[in-house]
């Protein structure tokens, strides 16, 4: 008997809709994860990974930002993405300490070595000159209707 793929729980897609970024962040790593809130395994989605984690790093959450580089630096177009990669294990390291940090640097230092210096510099400029944006329920609501 084939069971039907469930999708994530419904209460935890209510919070990330709703902007919250600890939701957000374990949406993103449950589509990623290939398998539901209740651990049944599921077809895997790179891109809604890739949205939910944007979200909720994009509002300073540091496990966030770091998975995200981490799927940017695993993803199928890795070399299109190392400033992308570099910028978000840069501002994760930024907000990290102990062995998250280092986790976090040794990601930052993999992909430096596949960057050129304007790559580099790119990366850490936009870093440097990051700052949270917080996302209103409002704003979160109609982007995921606008999808």
């Amino acid at each position: 008997m084939r069971r039907e793929a469930v999708g994530p729980d419904r209460h935890l897609r209510a919070a990330a809709e709703g902007g919250d970024p600890r939701a957000q962040f374990n949406l993103g790593v449950l589509f990623d994860s290939r398998t539901d809130a209740s651990g049944r395994p599921v077809d895997g989605n790179r891109p809604e990974a890739l949205k939910w984690l944007l979200r909720a790093a994009q509002q300073g959450l540091s496990r966030a930002q770091h998975r995200l580089a981490e799927l940017y630096e695993d993803g199928p177009e890795a070399s299109r993405n190392c400033v992308k990669t570099a910028f978000w294990f840069q501002v994760a390291m930024a907000n990290l300490s102990g062995a998250y940090h280092q986790a976090a640097r040794a990601g930052y230092d993999r992909v430096s070595t596949q960057m050129t210096p304007a790559q580099i510099a790119k990366a850490t400029s936009a870093a440097k000159a990051w700052q949270p944006t917080l996302q209103s329920a409002a704003a979160a609501n109609e982007s995921s209707k606008s999808r």
